[in-house]
C-alpha cells in the first residue's frame, strides 16, 4: 500500500511537472513533488537499512517499487544520497529476470 499511495504517485506527479510549460505552475509542482519524492526515498532508504528487501524477503513489493525507482535519474534523485536504496537498486537490477524484463522494448 505504501507504494500504491505514495512511492508511485509522487514521482509520477514530479514527472508531470517537469514537462509543464508554464514556469509558475512548473515551479510549484517541482518544489512540492520533489520534496515528497525525496521524502519517500528517505523512508525507503531507512527501511532498506533494516532489511535486505522491502518486506524483509524478496517480494512483489520490491518489483513494484523498482518500477518507479528505475526512473530515479528522470526524477532528479541521486541515489548517492540514499545508499541503502542504491545497494538495493543495484542488487535488483542485477537479477537475470529483471534484466530480461527491462530488455523488452516499450511500445
Amino acid at each position: 500500500m505504501w507504494h500504491i499511495r505514495g512511492f508511485g504517485p509522487m514521482p509520477h506527479q514530479l514527472s508531470h511537472f517537469l514537462t509543464v510549460d508554464d514556469a509558475d505552475d512548473r515551479r510549484y509542482g517541482i518544489e512540492r513533488y520533489s520534496k515528497e519524492t525525496r521524502r519517500f526515498y528517505g523512508v525507503l532508504d531507512k527501511r532498506l537499512g533494516e532489511a535486505e528487501f522491502v518486506g524483509g524477503e524478496l517480494s512483489i513489493g520490491d518489483f513494484a517499487i523498482l518500477g518507479w525507482a528505475w526512473r530515479h535519474a528522470r526524477h532528479q534523485i541521486d541515489l548517492a544520497h540514499f545508499p541503502n536504496v542504491g545497494r538495493w537498486y543495484q542488487m535488483m537490477m542485477a537479477r537475470h529476470g529483471v534484466q530480461r524484463g527491462f530488455s523488452v522494448a516499450l511500445s
